[in-house]
């Protein structure tokens, strides 16, 4: 397979259908170190500011407001709700390539007219967790919610016009968050599942590496559904124990246990659903699920040649032999 492209090409497109769905609802309107967690910096600080929101259980949730360029009055907004896990504001995950997906999504809502706000999940990049507290899948929803909350009460949002990105297991809870608000205008499914998570992972072991690891991965899940942890990382296979880091169990247990479908029915604004064609996680059949689901209206957008995050793929160098002639 080539190499992943530098830039997000489609995800100008992506903006704009979300930004339509939002006027029409009510008005108008890279790279880093190699540490997943680093980052959080200003490109423009004119437009940009680390705020602070309290969370369930007293937990500081750090985040990055950022402004469209000489913005007049109110704006429609966007809360980027980040991936549950070891997931910062910009979209890096431990033990995952890094991958600045939120930070792109934000550059191009912006310069469609909208604000955006991302955060780090508690426990990740500058949200704080005290000593000992270990997340779990309802503070995940509960932060989602404090966040839409706290955007909307900013004096530069129209809180009446905001608009949600849910990427991977945050795509069921921006469907949560937007079947429960009425200012809720539209949302944005970035590689969401519509099956449980146990079968969407297992699915992508079983193409990597062989039936067995997927049946190995169902085991650990069943293991911590009866017993609430997984067993000792040392235990698990190889091509598995980065996929679950330690001190994450609770969480885990509550993500493969969501519904990702659970509050679909309920959502009556627009949904955007997209894909990248190459994903090897998220398919075709999941956004089938989702908009089937969904009481309202959606669409499903696939990115050609791209992976679940959207990135193109380019292709690899010709291989040039010597002694070939030049064609």
């Amino acid at each position: 397979m080539g190499a992943v492209g530098a830039r997000r090409r489609w995800l100008v497109a992506v903006a704009g259908l979300a930004l339509a769905a939002a006027a029409c609802s009510g008005g108008g309107g890279g790279s880093g170190s190699d540490d997943p967690l680093s980052g959080n910096t200003f490109e423009n600080p004119a437009t940009e500011k680390i705020l602070t929101f309290t969370g369930v259980g007293k937990a500081h949730i750090s985040g990055t407001l950022t402004l469209p360029q000489n913005a007049k009055g109110p704006v429609p907004a966007v809360l980027i709700v980040p991936s549950p896990g070891l997931t910062n504001r910009d979209g890096r995950t431990v033990g995952a390539p890094i991958d600045n997906l939120y930070k792109d999504l934000s550059k191009s809502f912006v310069n469609a007219g909208m604000a955006t706000f991302r955060y780090d999940h508690r426990g990740a990049g500058a949200s704080t967790l005290d000593p000992g507290v270990v997340p779990t899948w309802d503070d995940m929803v509960s932060d989602a919610q404090d966040a839409l909350k706290f955007l909307g009460e900013r004096n530069e949002v129209d809180g009446t016009r905001l608009s949600l990105v849910g990427h991977e297991m945050s795509g069921p809870i921006a469907l949560k968050l937007a079947a429960a608000d009425n200012r809720v205008k539209s949302v944005v499914l970035v590689a969401a599942p519509g099956r449980p998570l146990v079968d969407v992972w297992a699915g992508e072991f079983q193409a990597l590496s062989g039936q067995q690891s997927a049946d190995d991965l169902r085991a650990l899940v069943a293991n911590l559904e009866t017993t609430g942890s997984f067993p000792p990382r040392d235990a698990m296979r190889p091509d598995q124990q980065t996929l679950l880091p330690i001190g994450q169990d609770a969480l885990y247990k509550g993500m493969f246990a969501a519904d990702p479908l659970a509050d679909a029915k309920a959502v009556k604004v627009p949904v955007l659903i997209a894909l990248g064609d190459k994903s090897t996680s998220i398919s075709a059949e999941d956004a089938s699920r989702i908009g089937k689901a969904l009481g309202g209206t959606s669409e499903v957008v696939t990115a050609a040649n791209a992976t679940a995050t959207l990135q193109t793929l380019k292709a690899a160098p010709a291989r040039v032999v010597p002694g070939t002639p030049a064609t």
